[in-house]
């Protein structure tokens, strides 16, 4: 058991740091504020993963003399990281709703430090260890109540629409965050063990498989997006973001345009489109004329198979 914990250990740190240099390289490309911030998650991802191996150099090392000092000190460090990789992707969902308050945004990490701390104090009882250890993922499902509050709250149809893209993505990480708060409990709760043995596996309390499992799921799902990203940079460029909606338009106008068959000059015109420019102001930005830019339009209408523009930018949203 101890070598198949060891190597899926292994396989999670691989792919956390896999999924933050695919990201890391997706922003040097695209400089996207959202590929910063997952790097940034999942970089502190892989060094929270490899405090359980530093643990299991440390019993073999100090064996049953494990100094007090050490421990504190050890659990200081997993609330400090801890902190750090869920703050990245709590920043992630900002940066995603479109939630730019920067008391909104600094709130939830310093609750979460607090809180943990005070839960560490308290951590001697089986209660206390539940609460110490699933307070991760009660601020995960923090991020996605927000974002939830987020989606509903807006009155844009548009928005909406892309928001809801991510649904999937949404449900998949609320099922496995409540099953790592089912594993907390029956392991703290219920059992009240350090250890369980499940057949030829003996489970870990303290070492939480549901959470891994969220997090290599997320990492291939990152690694899979920022790759379709990097892959991009050989049809386009990155091009200049300057508001809220026009910097989610990015790599998806270039995936829309390559589906549908658009060339570059009819891309720039659907761009303009989508940030809800009308002819003339699109003839004004281009410097072309405005009987050109009707042009363009009637065939981007008839490329997407679109009866007029407010069902070509629905369709924009909806489908990429």
């Amino acid at each position: 058991m101890e070598f198949v914990t060891y190597y899926f250990t292994l396989l999670v740190m691989l792919a956390s740091v896999l999924a933050a240099a695919t990201c890391f390289s997706a922003y040097l490309a695209s400089r996207s504020r959202g590929m910063a911030l997952a790097f940034g998650g999942f970089l502190c991802y892989f060094v929270d993963v490899a405090f359980m191996l530093q643990d299991s150099i440390a019993a073999v090392v100090l064996g049953t003399a494990v100094d007090p000092g050490y421990l504190v000190m050890r659990s200081l460090a997993t609330i400090a990281i801890g902190d750090a990789f869920l703050t990245f992707f709590w920043l992630l969902a900002c940066n995603f709703t479109g939630e730019r308050n920067r008391v909104v945004q600094a709130v939830p990490p310093v609750v979460f430090l607090v809180v943990s701390v005070g839960l560490l104090m308290g951590a001697t009882t089986p209660e206390g260890r539940f609460w110490f250890y699933s307070l991760r993922m009660f601020y995960v499902l923090w991020i996605l109540g927000f974002s939830l509050f987020r989606y509903f709250a807006t009155h844009d149809p548009l928005e909406r629409t892309r928001m809801a893209r991510a649904k999937v993505v949404f449900w998949v990480v609320a099922a496995l965050a409540l099953l790592v708060i089912a594993e907390d409990a029956l392991m703290f709760l219920v059992l009240q063990t350090d250890e369980w043995a499940l057949g030829p596996l003996v489970i870990s309390a303290e070492r939480n498989y549901a959470e891994n499992l969220l997090m290599l799921a997320a990492s291939l799902l990152a690694i899979g997006y920022a790759a379709r990203s990097l892959s991009l940079r050989f049809t386009a460029p990155p091009a200049d973001e300057d508001d809220a909606r026009a910097a989610h338009i990015g790599d998806n106008l270039i995936i829309y345009g390559n589906r549908h068959g658009l060339t570059e000059r009819e891309r720039e015109v659907l761009r303009l489109i989508l940030q809800g420019k009308d002819n003339q102001n699109i003839a004004s930005t281009l410097s072309i004329a405005l009987s050109t830019v009707k042009v363009y339009v009637h065939r981007l209408l008839q490329k997407t198979g679109c009866e007029n523009r407010q069902a070509l930018v629905q369709d924009f949203w909806r489908n990429i």
